[in-house]
């Protein structure tokens, strides 16, 4: 048994003839293996068709986290802080941060959205330090950088009063997403999302009723989150049902059943 985890992107990064040969390695290996386990239905099809699995190889197990210290105790709670927009992931253009930055910079031209902080958090190596940098200037020259904070490399208690402290969350990732474990952390602590329409976004989003999916440009992500933001009564369905959807789906102990299910059904 083989689980799939995201590994087309890490793939396709290396260089010729490398990256050819490396894919055509395991094409032929995938011939040794019983079973794919891959966490969305989106990455499974991409990799059976990137290695030419036949479909039912290929089965479907959700990524699950461990829930202890993001769960809130009333996802409908009524708040009156500020609202705040979330990132949490590496801090990267891959991971679609400056198309948030574009998306909250429209969001704060906006009278019903002046007030809109933003929170960026999440990996940050030297690698990466210039593009943030790029994109502090840039939005110091557009003059929201005052409402903006960065939280770069937190550990696990940090990172979930990170994820507390929002009120809408979104990771744009412009590439194949295999599946956003930042997702489920995000609606464990009973804050909605807002994701672009595609890779494995909408399966996760839209079954759960936790937020809104849109599509992967400034104007559409701006308009999901200010309609997210804009009605209390259906604010507080999307937090209470990411929560539920943490809970009875997205939880360590979940994946783990599922996964035995999946291997007693293939044993069989």
């Amino acid at each position: 048994v083989c689980q799939l985890q995201g590994e087309d992107a890490y793939l396709d990064s290396m260089k010729e003839p490398v990256r050819t040969e490396v894919w055509n390695t395991m094409t032929e290996r995938s011939l040794d293996v019983d079973l794919f386990v891959a966490p969305s239905r989106y990455f499974g099809e991409t990799m059976a068709l990137r290695l030419t699995l036949p479909m039912e190889k290929v089965a479907v197990v959700p990524n699950g986290i461990n829930l202890d210290g993001y769960l809130i105790e009333d996802p409908t709670a009524n708040e009156s802080r500020p609202p705040v927009l979330g990132f949490f992931a590496r801090m990267c253009e891959e991971k679609g941060l400056n198309l948030l930055v574009e998306t909250y910079i429209n969001l704060k031209r906006r009278e019903s959205m002046k007030d809109l902080k933003l929170k960026i958090g999440g990996g940050c190596g030297p690698g990466d330090e210039a593009y943030v940098k790029r994109l502090r200037k840039h939005m110091r020259n557009e003059g929201v950088l005052g409402d903006v904070e960065f939280h770069p490399n937190l550990d696990r208690r940090q990172k979930q009063e990170f994820f507390k402290s929002l009120s809408v969350f979104s990771v744009p990732a412009l590439y194949g997403e295999a599946f956003g474990l930042y997702l489920v952390e995000a609606m464990a602590a009973g804050v909605p999302v807002v994701q672009p329409r595609h890779a494995a976004f909408p399966e996760i989003v839209e079954p759960s009723a936790s937020g809104v999916i849109a599509e992967p440009n400034a104007g559409a992500l701006g308009d999901a989150i200010e309609s997210v933001l804009s009605n209390r009564s259906s604010y507080n369905a999307y937090r209470k049902s990411a929560v539920e959807a943490a809970k009875e789906k997205y939880a360590i102990e979940v994946m783990a059943q599922n996964l035995i299910a999946t291997l007693e059904e293939h044993r069989r």
